[in-house]
């Protein structure tokens, strides 16, 4: 196998961003490794690529809302992005904020038993019915120390907690575990982090959150519910939608939808930061120029 760019950090840092100027200069394979990119229709409030970047992406754009796709389809998927890439002459350059993706492709994955259909879709069915805070509860009182650590405002790993453990008497965490060999096993990586700090990344998120409003999220979040079902679009756990979807039902304001997404999105860059922050050897910047020039360094070095 070949050599490897992973650039990581927290959302609204502008990964995206260095990853396509860095493309344009180099023999790069620019492959997304986050878990909401991947819906098509998504894509205001995912802050996708633009529309004429994306066909130069791998793995945006591939399922429909409601659409399983596991940590494990996405090893098989960029592991194979990436063995094409390598055959070209090419640099894989993966790029996204979803730490389990990334563990899963060059760590390996917990390869869970196939879920019944009708496990799941009863889960699904409690969910739409009840609501997330009962699933939550039993996750809580079945499997603690995954629940601890686990994104409880996020439909879709609840379900997967809850169905795994239905499925097998075993939790995720324990059959996390056990997990196989990696999907990628490259000669060469350098980790990339870029990170503009606390403080900028807030008004960042504030700025980005108020841009996707204005260009019409919410119209967005109402048209997919049409196509696909509330439950299905708010299922794929990127933030925003629901909060969208509930103001538009008239139970919440258009004020409180916007203040529990900001909230819900710097949660979330606390805990990306958290999670990366933790990997050894990731050479760490808040400018994006930095990382190019080290990026720049490595691929002259092949």
């Amino acid at each position: 196998m070949g050599p490897l760019l992973v650039l990581v950090g927290p959302t609204a840092a502008g990964k995206s961003d260095l990853a396509w100027s860095l493309s344009r200069g180099a023999p790069l394979a620019l492959v997304s490794a986050d878990s909401q990119l991947v819906y098509r229709g998504l894509d205001l409030g995912t802050a996708k690529p633009p529309a004429d970047q994306r066909p130069a992406w791998a793995l945006i754009d591939v399922v429909d809302p409601g659409e399983g796709f596991s940590a494990g389809e996405f090893c098989r998927r960029a592991a194979a992005v990436c063995r094409e890439a390598w055959t070209a002459g090419r640099v894989p350059l993966l790029c996204g904020g979803t730490g389990l993706y990334l563990k899963a492709l060059l760590e390996g994955l917990a390869e869970v038993p196939p879920i019944p259909t009708a496990l799941r879709e009863g889960l699904e069915r409690e969910w739409r019915e009840g609501g997330l805070a009962p699933l939550v509860a039993r996750l809580e009182a079945s499997d603690p120390a995954l629940a601890a650590r686990l994104d409880r405002s996020n439909p879709r790993r609840v379900l997967r907690a809850l169905e795994v453990r239905a499925a097998t008497g075993q939790g995720l965490g324990e059959w996390q575990a056990r997990t196989t060999r990696p999907s990628l096993e490259p000669s060469r990586v350098l980790w990339l982090g870029l990170d503009p700090g606390v403080e900028e990344l807030d008004q960042r998120m504030e700025r980005r959150l108020d841009a996707c409003l204005a260009a019409g999220w919410a119209d967005e979040a109402e048209a997919l519910a049409r196509i696909h079902g509330p439950a299905r679009v708010a299922a794929c756990g990127a933030i925003g939608y629901a909060e969208l979807l509930e103001a538009a039902a008239g139970r919440i304001s258009a004020g409180e939808a916007r203040a529990a997404i900001l909230t819900r999105t710097r949660r979330y860059a606390r805990r990306q930061r958290t999670w990366f922050r933790a990997l050894p050897g990731v050479v760490w910047s808040a400018d994006p120029g930095a990382l190019a020039a080290r990026a720049r360094e490595f691929l002259d070095t092949l």
